[in-house]
């Protein structure tokens, strides 16, 4: 059972303890568990096709899955998911951000990626980084954008990537600190 607690703010209540976390809106944010990676390689696979995120297998979301967070409507239906990349002590990715097309604007994703920063500050990172084409909404989290060069670890993937035959869109990067 995954625990998720998140800081209270206007849209988010009270952090709670338990396998979710229930908001004022109509989905529950909360940890990945099993049931969620069919769903979770289809919503990240959906925006790799278009180049906007990189493809993830069943397997490679599967071997993963703790450092997933999903918002879900009632049935279970994944609505949105983010992840946390860990590269190494100190470096750490918000990766995998997508939210189903049919929910965009809500405010879905912005939950998710704090979620994601909450499991950041509780494995003990200081500060995390995202590659997004999608910088106002970024930099509406406290995001700021900074040179892709400040993490070699980051440049290194793509090259392995891109030389495994990925094709890489170029994107922002950005950065936030958590404390």
């Amino acid at each position: 059972m995954h625990n998720l607690a998140t800081a209270a703010t206007p849209e988010t209540p009270a952090p709670t303890r338990g396998p979710s976390l229930v908001t004022e809106t109509p989905f529950v944010l909360r940890r990945a568990q099993l049931v969620d990676v069919l769903q979770l390689a289809a919503l990240v696979n959906g925006y790799a096709t278009e180049g906007l995120l990189l493809p993830r297998s069943t397997e490679q979301v599967a071997l993963a899955l703790d450092n997933y967070v999903v918002a879900v409507d009632a049935g279970g239906r994944v609505l949105a998911c983010a992840a946390l990349e860990e590269y190494s002590p100190s470096v750490a990715e918000i990766a995998s951000v997508a939210v189903d097309r049919q929910f965009r604007g809500l405010g879905v994703g912005s939950h998710v990626v704090r979620a994601a920063e909450q499991v950041a500050r509780q494995r003990g990172f200081l500060g995390v980084f995202c590659m997004s084409l999608a910088e106002r909404f970024f930099t509406a989290l406290g995001y700021e954008s900074v040179s892709l060069e400040r993490y070699p670890e980051k440049m290194a993937r793509y090259e392995r990537l891109a030389a495994e035959g990925v094709h890489i869109v170029p994107k922002g990067c950005f950065t936030k600190s958590l404390d």
